[in-house]
């Protein structure tokens, strides 16, 4: 999800002067949107733990679950509908794509491959060499471009009015329903009153002629049930939670296609179960992303 909301880039040296610019000026924060014949290089990593303390009928299970995730592809757009928000046509020509859990490391079915992934109807379709890529095969990629079309977009988590260095925001209640909707994905459910989601400009700085920033976006969700299986549904003690974290550098005057993203992932969740038994969920996770464009 949050492969497309944020940002964090190093800046050698321009950060660690801290802004050029006076305190009181303001920034209109766009990103750059992507066209036809765009091609960039992208690097994502994910590592993180689960831990699972299960206490039911007298017996207690403890289980810690490892996950490292890790995906490096070069993506070119050949169709895009001007004003569209997704390519309908696109190919990502994968060097790393793979997973590591507890049974070891695993290679996806299209690692060292170019998959092309192209709208057909209201659905994409993914292939590799002229072969459907099923979506069994492919879960998550297919997933990641099926997605409804009221979901959650970057541009989604920024203001729309004009920000100061150090200046925050919240993001709309209209807004911020919807991205909380879609990041449970039917796996627990979210008391959208109560959570929020904010940001803050924390730094900006000039490169290559283009206005750059460095963006935190902090998503706080207060989950008040959680799914144990065949929709089945148990309410969650009172602070259960989930928070998302993410420090972006990114152009903020939608010129230049660049960003470095980190984002730091933490839940706290628990719940009482039949029999005096009680279910305990902690887990966190730390990612990077980076977007360049490729050097033609």
């Amino acid at each position: 999800m949050f492969r497309a909301l944020l940002t964090y880039c190093f800046a050698v040296g321009l950060l660690a002067g801290g802004s050029a610019f006076a305190a009181d000026e303001t920034y209109t924060l766009k990103l750059y949107k992507s066209k036809k014949g765009d091609k960039t290089e992208n690097e994502k990593k994910e590592e993180g733990k689960t831990n699972v303390d299960v206490d039911f009928a007298g017996a207690n299970k403890k289980e810690e679950i490892p996950n490292v995730n890790k995906e490096a592809y070069t993506e070119e757009i050949l169709e895009k509908k001007e004003g569209d928000r997704r390519p309908t046509k696109l190919t990502r020509k994968y060097t790393v794509a793979e997973k590591t859990d507890k049974n070891g490391t695993t290679k996806a079915a299209y690692s060292g491959k170019t998959v092309l992934i192209e709208k057909k109807g209201d659905k994409y379709a993914l292939s590799v060499d002229g072969k459907e890529l099923k979506e069994d095969e492919a879960p998550e990629l297919y997933k990641s471009f099926n997605k409804k079309d009221g979901d959650p977009q970057n541009e989604d988590f920024l203001p729309k009015d004009a920000v100061k260095v150090g200046g925050s925001w919240k993001v709309p209640p209209e807004k911020s329903e919807q991205i909380f909707k879609s990041l449970g994905e039917d796996k627990m459910k979210v008391d959208v009153k109560k959570s929020t989601v904010s940001g803050k400009l924390l730094k900006v700085y000039k490169k290559d002629g283009a206005q750059f920033g460095v963006l935190e976006i902090t998503v706080t969700a207060l989950v008040t049930e959680l799914e144990l299986g065949e929709e089945q549904f148990i309410k969650t003690k009172e602070g259960s939670k989930l928070v998302i974290k993410a420090t972006i550098d990114a152009c903020i005057d939608g010129t230049i296609e660049f960003e470095d993203s980190k984002i730091d992932v933490t839940i706290d969740v628990s719940a009482e179960l039949p029999n005096n038994g009680s279910l305990t969920i902690t887990a966190s996770s730390k990612g990077t992303e980076k977007t360049r464009a490729a050097k033609k």
